[in-house]
């Protein structure tokens, strides 16, 4: 387990959870939070998944309403420049990337989980891109992520509106993955099948994706390379030798 002042990462054989620790501040995002989220990925890399968490039952308020009310026009900006950059390294993070999201997911919070390739969620939480009910909107790409998740019409009706879903509105939207009554344990026990996957594959699967509409030229390139690969050879065999 490695602590950090504002998040913990709990590392397992092949995946890691990353919880955010401001319990007494919804999990808000500061400057520092954000710096150490990306400090915990550059740590983490080679793992088949993580777990993104809050602590308290509480996934995450948004960025830091404090640090942003002090902030003049330059200041504003890079606090937009530094959370892009760390929602960008999340979503491009070799692995899969899960949000646990328990409690609530507001403004930042939301554009974080919307960053992660999968979301679950139960049907007490609530989610929302709240930005615009405070004079401000989402500034991490969220709109973008959204819109590409649940489609532009979604997006502008709730970045535009500030409105809150609970998780299964927001799953008829597109917003959540999966429900479950259990968000963590229901991670914990996706990021353990998927850890327990070939990680060549995954990688390869979640870099196509990542890429829709991909080149069926490089999508063929990359079969060839995932099916000689030694985890596809010994799985092959061991199938063929059971039947």
């Amino acid at each position: 387990m490695m602590a950090l002042p504002f998040i913990s990462v709990d590392k397992k054989e092949k995946y890691a959870v990353v919880t955010i620790n401001r319990p007494e501040k919804k999990n808000a995002l500061s400057i520092d939070v954000l710096m150490e989220i990306e400090d915990a990925l550059k740590s983490l890399a080679g793992m088949s998944a993580l777990v993104f968490r809050g602590s308290g039952g509480f996934f995450s308020a948004g960025g830091d309403l404090a640090v942003m009310y002090s902030a003049d026009r330059d200041q504003g900006r890079e606090f937009s420049r530094i959370g892009n950059r760390v929602m960008d390294l999340v979503e491009n993070y070799e692995g899969v990337t899960i949000a646990s999201v328990e409690g609530g997911a507001y403004g930042g919070g939301l554009e974080l989980a919307l960053s992660c390739d999968i979301r679950i969620a139960s049907d007490r939480t609530k989610l929302g891109l709240t930005e615009v009910n405070l004079g401000l909107f989402p500034g991490w790409g969220g709109m973008k992520r959204l819109s590409k998740i649940a489609g532009p019409a979604t997006a502008k009706y709730l970045a535009l509106t500030g409105s809150v879903l609970n998780g299964s509105d927001a799953m008829r939207l597109g917003l959540v993955t999966m429900l479950c009554d259990d968000p963590n344990g229901c991670a914990m026990q996706l990021a353990e099948s998927i850890s327990s996957k070939s990680i060549v594959s995954v990688r390869a699967i979640k870099h196509l994706l990542s890429r829709e509409p991909y080149d069926s030229t490089e999508e063929s390139r990359m079969f060839g390379d995932v099916l000689s690969s030694d985890q596809a050879r010994e799985a092959l065999a061991k199938f063929l030798k059971l039947k």
